[in-house]
């Protein structure tokens, strides 16, 4: 009879502990949707005014959320499918650190050099 009264204390404590992760993992993947959706119009924004172009968002990607507040946000240029556009986006100071993509597009920022039409 005792055997069975530890078996059931045993099972509810990880119940609790399991529901208690699940919990955890839900709020923190609200959270950083929360940080990417604040963050989209921005980098649009800031592609639309530096670059002339229309950024079109695809999909995230956190690196090291837990030393820093980038969320790197995927996409590519309107027109130019088959090439990857990266915004460095910081969610806590809310504004794009850098942009990542091929050299045609990321020179094109720059009116001194000149830059072939793809």
């Amino acid at each position: 009879m005792k055997k069975k009264k530890d078996w059931g204390s045993i099972f509810i404590v990880v119940s609790i502990l399991v529901g208690i992760f699940c919990y955890m993992q839900y709020t923190e993947d609200v959270q950083k949707e929360e940080y990417v959706q604040s963050g989209i119009p921005i980098g649009k924004e800031y592609i639309r005014k530096h670059y002339n172009a229309e950024f079109i968002y695809k999909n995230y990607d956190f690196i090291g959320g837990y030393v820093n507040s980038t969320v790197y946000l995927r996409g590519y240029i309107k027109g130019h499918e088959g090439h990857s556009i990266s915004i460095a986006y910081d969610f806590e100071k809310k504004e794009v650190l850098d942009v990542l993509g091929p050299a045609w597009f990321i020179d094109s920022r720059n009116p001194n050099k000149i830059v072939p039409p793809f």
